[in-house]
Parts: structure tokens; sequence; C-alpha cells
């Protein structure tokens, strides 16, 4: 039968046979016709309307054939909504299983309509919820239980969710759910049923694991269920691992949560506990929450590892002139990238002179930057920044003090106590007069870096009362301070506000920065900004649309919504204004932050656009969403740009080369030399664009950034969105309207250590193991300095006379000599005679040895070692309290047998909490090297290891008036 299919060459005579009275002949034709439909389907289309009328008589037994084919012949003409309506008439006929492109691509849509009515409530046809019944227990059959959640999430079925969970390996689905899954859900409300789901399913163990539950109760913005987590581990003091337990959920928490969230969980710990032990693990929660333990041990792993090159740094310093601002602002930037977080301010005491050429605003980013410097020195914040801060109400320097309001915010950001909150906040209602806004405006600043993700409404009432003011310097300042303290809240009143105050105010500064604010407040909460959103695209006013994109970029980061991506391209090639298409492109960075492998390919056309707005967006786009992954597809688009003809293009290229490529050396990526050497010869180039040498210059302040010991890290250890980092980064990218905020990219900045503490919060001396060369995670080499050669004498011309009268004399000097010397005697030349050959013979032999050429025990030896030390190449030992590369961590392993163990299994980077095996024995720690000591403090701590922290100094910065 199958030989008399083949040999058809026209479908006509089985078409013929259902016009046939008999049903068995109409069953043949039909069931002939299903066979030969992918070839013949051009001819039988003419003859659909026999095939529908079959499928219409109910009296026609095989009514369900006529169907399939039906569904066939409309799948073929692109008709995918009819050939789903008569496959899904087919029944059982309709193969699941099937591998063809028809199958596939029907079940696909299939699964579409029904996400869609689904997410809709809208009611199923129970014919298309029985075809899907069938492919989930198809998927339970198989045990592909990954794909079963997907449909479970995509369409809203808990139920089958929770079945998945039970059926496989329920850790390891919970924990594929909880890094893989609940961020790319688009709803908020499915988001939080999915978190509730899987905090349910994870209380049903006898040993429940407390620390994916407080990340769950942590995004259901419960700080009451996680208290009283944290209080259950803290009260069992027989169990030495629930109290580590507790140290580590403390410890993830704070980088994962907010800081609303954070300090209404110490506020929710219960403070009646007794007994000494007890309060004492209570106070180092408490420590470890507020983010107090975590900055101490950053501050410590980045000022012992600093490896900073600061021949970069001068070399740049002198060929760039100080007096432009521009390039005193590039060198600034460089200066506090390069030493972010390790409290190193050398350059700056070292610099004195050129500090001073520094005029108006570039004062206020070079005081600023001490901030980006000693960020996380929360202990010596107001110490450091003495000699700037304002003594009275009236001000000598209103640029320096501005920036110093904004580098305690910064030294604070998102750790802000009481009494730094509370003295911006002082700041900003006290100084007034003709320099008040210079100092409001670094207030501000500073107030929403210290006050990020607080939503506290105390601080976004006086932020408001300054936006009222009108004034287009502390305006600004005051809206994007705003967006920093609501962020991620969707305060509703808040957003009526800055929504209202954007159409009243005639100033674009402040109107350019309440569209980033609204952004920054509707982070996270993806399908609740659409209503937003599609108001603000509505709006004639350009500046307005640009919130809409920021609103987007900021609500769907790192979910790769295709709705949100989809808008995002529009915008890019239809809006009318530049700021808007640079703006949607580089949000695309964003969005798909946690598949950097897409971007390449989605902007490769952009980045040869003819606007150059758009080819600047593409690079930054790049350069976000690849940060730290050294992805070769990015840079082979990004290299090109470097050639651009726009100087800003080039500049954005440059940026996005120094993310991409931060922290890659040589061995792992072979580009970074070459990189790293057009940074250099940008800078070198007398006759380049100021825009292009500012770029190269802050550029090689990120790709060394934090002594070499940071990343761009907008996802934390745990693969959460880091909301600050994303924050900063967002805010850094404003850098093309207003220099200062260039600061904010420090927010991003992690540290890549290994900190691993013991239940006193001590560093011990431990060691693992990395299977891999050490090669490929070893530090950059410095650069070498220019040997400056002395002039070379040049040979006097000696005449033919002259050089006869001096043979003359020293053949004469010569024979004098040789009658006076005594010669040798004959055994003294008998033994150099011998010793000579014996030396060059050993020699020759050892020779042979070592190039294993000769036989015996001695070669074989050689051989051995050789073997030995080439697989020794391949694995090293990591100790504590160093550097672990993101690329590195799948090469770590904790060494079998060690001492200590984490606490929580395969951690290798980060704060990790270990457990010690041996209790009663000694224990050897690693020493701090930065002093907890304050000036304030009544019995100060005798440390002869400790290093003070660094002593103020005064910038040469004589008082100025705006």
């Amino acid at each position: 039968m199958s030989a008399e299919v083949e040999a058809l060459t026209s479908a006509s005579g089985l078409i013929s046979l259902l016009d046939e009275e008999e049903r068995e002949l109409q069953y043949y034709g039909l069931a002939q016709l299903n066979a030969v439909t992918d070839r013949f389907w051009t001819e039988i289309s003419d003859s659909i309307s026999k095939i529908e009328i079959l499928f219409e008589d109910e009296s026609f037994e095989h009514r369900q054939l006529a169907a399939l084919v039906a569904s066939k012949i409309y799948f073929y003409l692109g008709e995918f909504d009819d050939a789903l309506s008569f496959a899904l008439g087919a029944g059982q006929l309709f193969s699941l299983t099937e591998s063809s492109k028809y199958a596939e691509t029907i079940v696909n849509h299939a699964m579409d309509n029904y996400i869609k009515l689904r997410s809709s409530n809208a009611q199923v046809d129970p014919r298309l919820e029985a075809v899907v019944e069938r492919m989930i227990e198809g998927c339970f059959a198989a045990k592909e239980y990954a794909q079963v959640i997907g449909i479970a999430i995509e369409s809203q079925r808990l139920d089958v969710l929770e079945r998945a969970l039970f059926s496989g390996e329920t850790k390891h689905l919970l924990a594929y759910v909880q890094n893989d899954c609940v961020d790319l859900i688009s709803s908020i409300h499915l988001q939080t049923q999915v978190q509730e789901l899987l905090v349910k399913v994870h209380m049903r163990f006898d040993e429940p694991e407390y620390e994916a539950i407080c990340l769950c109760l942590s995004k259901l913005n419960n700080p009451e269920k996680t208290a009283e987590i944290l209080n259950l581990l803290i009260k069992d003091e027989d169990n030495a691992d629930r109290v580590l337990s507790a140290y580590q959920i403390a410890f993830d928490l704070d980088a994962n949560a907010t800081q609303e969230f954070t300090k209404a969980v110490i506020a929710q710990l219960d403070t009646q506990q007794t007994g000494e032990d007890v309060d004492n693990v209570l106070s180092k929660v408490k420590a470890i929450l507020s983010g107090d333990q975590t900055l101490k041990l950053h501050l410590e792993f980045l000022f012992q590892n600093n490896k900073t090159d600061l021949n970069i740094l001068n070399r740049s310093c002198k060929l760039m002139d100080s007096r432009v601002s521009i390039a005193h602002n590039a060198i600034t930037f460089a200066n506090a990238f390069m030493h972010a977080g390790t409290t190193v301010d050398n350059f700056l005491r070292d610099n004195l002179e050129w500090l001073s050429r520094a005029s108006s605003w570039s004062k206020f980013s070079a005081t600023a930057a001490l901030g980006v410097i000693h960020r996380g020195q929360i202990k010596h914040g107001f110490d450091l920044l003495q000699p700037y801060l304002p003594m009275d109400t009236t001000s000598a320097s209103p640029f320096s003090e501005g920036g110093a309001f904004f580098a305690l915010g910064l030294i604070h950001a998102c750790h802000g106590t009481e009494k730094v909150t509370a003295y911006l906040q002082d700041a900003l209602a006290t100084y007034q007069g003709q320099n008040a806004e210079i100092l409001q405006h670094g207030a501000c600043l500073g107030l929403g870096a210290a006050g990020m993700g607080s939503g506290s409404e105390e601080m976004a009432r006086a932020l408001l009362t300054v936006l009222y003011a009108d004034s287009a310097i502390s305006g600004e300042a005051a809206a994007l301070a705003l967006g920093l303290v609501m962020m991620g809240t969707n305060h509703e009143a808040t957003l009526k506000d800055m929504l209202l105050y954007a159409k009243e105010t005639v100033h674009e500064k402040i109107i350019r920065a309440l569209s980033t604010g609204i952004g920054l407040v509707m982070f996270g909460r993806k399908q609740e900004a659409d209503p937003l959103v599609e108001r603000l695209l509505e709006e004639e006013d350009p500046l307005l649309r640009l919130g809409a994109v920021h609103t987007i970029t900021m609500a769907y980061c790192g979910t790769g919504d295709n709705n949100a991506i989809r808008k995002l391209l529009h915008l890019a090639v239809s809006d009318v204004k530049d700021d808007i298409r640079r703006a949607a492109v580089t949000g695309l960075g964003f969005i798909l932050l946690r598949s950097p492998e897409q971007v390449p390919r989605m902007v490769e056309l952009l980045s040869e656009s003819y606007n150059p707005h758009v080819r600047m967006g593409s690079a930054l786009a790049l350069g976000i969403a690849c940060a730290g992954s050294g992805s070769k597809a990015a840079i082979a688009i990004l290299e090109p740009m470097l050639k651009d003809a726009v100087d800003f293009v080039v500049e954005g290229a440059s940026v996005a080369l120094a993310f991409i490529l931060i922290q890659q050396n040589d061995t792992y990526e072979p580009k970074v030399a070459d990189v790293r050497k057009r940074f250099a010869e940008t800078i070198e180039t007398k006759s380049a664009e100021p825009v292009t040498k500012f770029g190269a210059a802050i550029s090689q302040g990120i790709i060394d950034a934090g002594g070499r010991n940071v990343t761009i890290g907008l996802t934390t250890s745990d693969g959460q969105l880091n909301a600050p980092a994303c924050a900063g980064m967002l805010l850094f990218t404003q850098f093309w309207y207003w220099f200062p905020l260039a600061h904010f990219l420090a927010l991003s900045f992690k540290p890549t250590a290994l900190i691993a503490v013991n239940k006193d919060l001590k560093m011990p001396n431990i060691s693992l193991t990395c299977n891999a060369r050490k090669g490929m995670f070893a530090y950059p080499a410095k650069v070498e300095q220019p040997v400056i050669q002395a002039p070379t004498k040049i040979a006097t011309a000696i005449l033919s006379t002259t050089a006869k009268v001096r043979r003359s004399a020293a053949k004469k000097t010569s024979d004098e000599a040789e009658g006076s010397a005594t010669t040798k005697t004959s055994e003294e030349q008998d033994k150099a005679s011998v010793s000579e050959p014996t030396s060059a013979k050993s020699d020759e032999s050892s020779m042979d040895v070592d190039e294993g050429s000769g036989s015996g025990a001695g070669a074989k030896g050689s051989k051995k070692t050789a073997v030995r030390k080439s697989g020794s190449d391949n694995v090293f030992a990591v100790s504590n309290m160093t550097r672990v590369l993101p690329y590195q961590e799948k090469y770590m392993k904790w060494s079998a047998g060690s001492r200590y163990v984490p606490i929580k299994p395969g951690k290798v980077s980060g704060v990790v909490i270990v457990k010690d095996t041996l209790p009663g024995e000694s224990e050897d720690f690693i020493a701090c090297s930065i002093s907890e000591e304050t000036k304030d403090s009544e019995e100060p701590k005798k440390d002869e290891t400790a290093v003070p922290p660094p002593e103020p100094f005064e910038y040469p910065f004589g008082s100025e008036q705006a």
C-alpha cells in the first residue's frame, strides 16, 4: 500500500472518492489523503469544503479523521487558528508525540491559546483543556518535570505545579523554580502565589531549608514570618548548626532584600529572649542584617587585596589637561572607580596640585569621589568628611561642601543610619540663600543613596519640599533621590505628585530627572507598570515619553519579557527624539541581563544604524547585559565602534568594553591587552576629541575597578536581581546629561571574594581547591613605566697620525710590562688545564639528564618530576579572603577532610558561614587590617595588627561662590 501511495503523482483520484455514497470508500479516501497531505496539500485544498462537510456530518463514523485532514490542510495554508480548531475536533487521532512540523506547531499554538485564555480568565474550550491535559500527562510519564513546571506557571495551574514539585526530586525542583522561573513571571499576583506555594512545599519537610524559605519570604515582603524563623533558629541553643544557619540567612537577606525589609525584620526580632549566649547571637544577627558585618568584611577584602596599578592613573593624569573640566572629571572618576571601596586615597594625597585645578562642579565631583573610595566606612564616615562638611549655617565653599554631602550618602549607600539620614534631611531644611541649591543638590543625592529602597515617607516629604522650590539644580537631584528612596514601592501618592509636577515645571532638567525617578519607583513591578507606560507614551512632551522608556526598563529589568522588548524596539526605530531612541536601545541590556547571549544578535543591526544615538545605545546595551562575561560576540560588535566617526559613540563603545572585560586577563581573553592599549593610545593622541578621551579614561577606571577585585554585579550570588546595582547602572547612564551621576556606578560593583567566617564571625585560615590553571584567574600584569635612556656620547673623530702615535706608545708600554711580570708555575698551568675540561664535562652530563636523553634511573626520575609539575599547574589552593572570579566558581570545591565545612553546601564565593568540625582545637585566624575605632569610642580596642583609618586631608580648594 505504501508503495502505491509513493507512486501517486496526483490526489485527484483520492479526492473523487469523497463524492462516493458508500462510507467505506469515503473513509478509504480520507485515510489515503491523510498520508499524502504533505505532498498534495495544494491540490487537496481546492476540495477542503468536501472534507469539512464530512466532519460536520454527525452520522459519519470517521468524522474525526476528516477533521485531522482538514487541520493539516489549514496548517499548510498558514491558517493556524482553523488548523487548531479542526485538530481539536480530531480527538485522539491528533497525536501530540508525532515528530512532525505540523504536530509541533499546532501543539505550540494550542498552548499559546490556552495560556492566553487562562491569563484573561476567559472560558476555555473543553477540547483544548483535554489536549493540554494530555500534554501534561505525557510530560509526567516521560519525567520531564521542568517542562511541566513551565507549562504550569505559564498557564497559572498551581495544582499542576505542586504535583510536579512532589513528583521528582523536590528540593532540586524547588531551587529550579526559585532561581530560574519566579523572576520571569510577568504577573506580580501570580508571582506571589508561586512564592507562597514554594514556602508551603518547603515547610512540609522534616528539616526545611530555611535559607530558601526566607528568600521566598523576602520576595513576599513578609518580615514577620522571616523574623519568626530567625527567632526559632536563634533559640535552639542545643543545635549549633541552626545558629550558623541564622547567620547565613542574615547575610543572604542583606545581599538580596531591600533596606526597608531588613529594617522591618530587625524590628520584629524577639528582644525578650533570655540568656547571655542568645543575646550575643541576636546582636550578631542584627549587625549582619543592618549590613555592618558585610561592609566590614568587604572593606577588609578590598583593602588587603588592592592591586591598583597607579602607573596607569599617573600617566593618564599627566597626559590630560586638568585645566579642562571634562579632563579633570575623567581622572576623578577613573581614580574613584579604581579605588572603589579600598579606602586607599594615596593618588589624591600625592596629586594635590592636580586637585587644586578643579573648579566649580569639578570640585563637587572630586569631593564626592571620597564617598566611592571609602564606601562602607560607616564607622568613620563623618570623621573622613569632617574637613569638607559645613560647620555652620553659612557656606564658604558650596561645591566641595555639596560634594561632601553626596560623598556621605555614597559611604552609607543602602545602609543609611538614622544619624546620617537625619543629618542630610536637616541640611535640606537648614541651608538657604544664594548657594543653597548647590548644597541641596549634594544633600539630595546623598539622601537618595543612603535611603535607597527604604520607602521612607518622611524622606519623601523632605525631598518634595526641595522639588517644589522649582530650582533646576536642586530640583533635579530631589527628583532622582525621590525615585531612589521609594524604589520598587509603586507608591501611588508619590507617583501622582511626580507626574503632576513634571507637567507643571518648565525646567527640562527636573522633568528629565522625574522621568528617571518614576522608572525607579516602578522597579520590578512588571505588569503593574503597563497602564502608566501607556499613559506616558501618549504624552506630547518627549521628556515624559522618556519616562515611559525608563519605566519599561526598570519594571521589566532582568525578566526578558517579550512585550517589553517589542515596545523598546518600536521606540528605538520610530520615535523622533534621539534621547528616547538611545534610552530605548540601552534598556534592552537591562531587560536581557539574565540572558546576555541574546543581546549581540538583537543589537547587531542597530549598532550599524545611521543614527549615532542608536549606535551609542546598542554599545551600552551590550556592555550592561554582558558585563564581566568576556562575550566574544559582543566584543566583535564593539571593536569596530572604537573607530566610529562620532566621538560619543566611541565613548560608549569604550565604556561597554570595560564592562565586558572587567576582571579578565590575557590568558582567559586575549583581547584584553589590545583594548587596554587602545585606551592608553586614545588618551595619548593629542588630536582625539575630549569626549573620546573622557570615555577612555573612565574605562581605564572601570576595567580595574575596586583594586581589580570587583565586577559589575547586576545579580546577586544567589541569582536574584540586585536592585541597588540596577539603579546605580541606570543613573550612571545619565552621565550623558550630568557628570556627577557617574559616581552611582559604584553601587553596581560587587566584590568577587571568598570570605569564610566562623560562629564568632572571625575569618579562619582555610583553603579550597581550584581544578584549573592558576594563570586563567591571575591579576593582569602591571604596566611598566617607560625607561628614559641617557643620551649616548658621539664618538670623537681620530686622525690617522694621532692613531699611529698612540699605537707606538701602547706597544712600548706592553713590552716593558712583559719583561717585568712573573710567569705562572707549571703546576698552576696543569691544574688550570685539568679543571676546565672537567667542569665542562659535568655541565654536559647535567644537561643530558635535564633533557631526558640519558638512560637509567636518573632519566626516569627526571621524567616523573616533569609530569608531576605539569599536573600541579592545573590544581592550586585558594585561601580565605582572596579573589574568586565568577567564571572560576565552577572549578572550585571544598577540600575533602577539611576542618571547616560550609553550612550552605556548595557555596564557594561571597560570605560563607563555616562550621568547625574540630571545635576543641585552637584556631588560626586572618588578622584584620582595618581598625574599627572611632573618635567617639570611650574604650578604644588595642590591636597592633590593625591599620588605622586614613587620616582626613583637605583638598587644596579655596573658598568660592557659585
